[in-house]
């Protein structure tokens, strides 16, 4: 199973690049792919977030139009203000365990104060709730299904 990751700019930033992937490559699953952006295009931005992840739609039908807009321009903000670094691991195993135990056993929640001990994201994202973006350094795709579309979508080769 090919998943998508993301090392965010803060991850960049904080030079925790290395510290990532021996995380990852530590539990067992392997690089088959990366590549540094300088400055991701909104339009990749747009076609991650919103057509793939549905994150404008699911954000609006929770929240309101206001709180999903202000959410991506924050989103997009953060994502684009430095470099980052799509990359693919791969892990044999069930579709649907693999990511399923990458998310919740090394990657992490979405928010780091709420990640178990241990995870990236607790060990290196940003624990203060009131930041706003949250800054938690890597992107992993949320489904089986999710990890197709967007390794198609970032490594087309691949697919």
């Amino acid at each position: 199973m090919k998943v998508l990751l993301i090392l965010k700019p803060d991850c960049i930033e904080k030079g925790l690049e290395a510290k990532v992937k021996e995380a990852l490559t530590s539990k067992g699953y392997n690089i088959v792919a990366e590549k540094r952006i300088e400055k991701v295009p909104v339009e990749m931005l747009e076609k991650h977030y919103n057509e793939l992840g549905k994150l404008r739609e699911r954000l609006s039908e929770a929240k309101g139009e206001d709180f999903a807009n202000m959410v991506i321009e924050s989103t997009f903000n953060y994502m684009s203000r430095g470099p980052i670094v799509p990359f693919v691991v791969e892990k044999d195993g069930d579709d649907v365990e693999v990511v399923e135990t990458l998310r919740n056993e090394v990657i992490g929640k979405t928010r780091p104060w709420e990640a178990a001990e241990g995870t990236i994201r607790e060990m290196y994202g940003n624990k203060d709730p009131e930041h706003d973006p949250i800054e938690n350094v890597i992107h992993c795709s949320g489904s089986a299904e999710e990890a197709y579309d967007e390794v198609a979508l970032w490594f087309p080769e691949l697919s």
